[in-house]
């Protein structure tokens, strides 16, 4: 593993410090973003979910193409793009 790869644990402590996580699936942007007191996920500066209270309700509900955004990161099937 490279050090400059980002790990699952990091991962889990970016939502839970409410950051902003931009990432790359099939060629389209997505972010996580914290929003109203809550989580939401956006494709292309559209939300294409509804806002979640807690960052493990987005991550359980939050699906991409019917996946979890977690197995879809543990599969390398999206790239990370930014943290923020």
């Amino acid at each position: 593993m490279s050090e400059n790869e980002i790990t699952h644990q990091e991962i889990i402590e970016f939502f839970q410090q409410h950051r902003e996580i931009e990432f790359y699936y099939r060629d389209k942007l997505y972010a996580f973003l914290s929003y109203n007191g809550g989580f939401v996920l956006v494709c292309e500066n559209k939300a294409i979910t509804p806002t979640f209270e807690t960052y493990e309700e987005m991550v359980e509900k939050g699906l991409i193409d019917g996946k979890k955004f977690l197995e879809r990161f543990k599969n390398n099937e999206l790239t990370i793009a930014a943290v923020l």
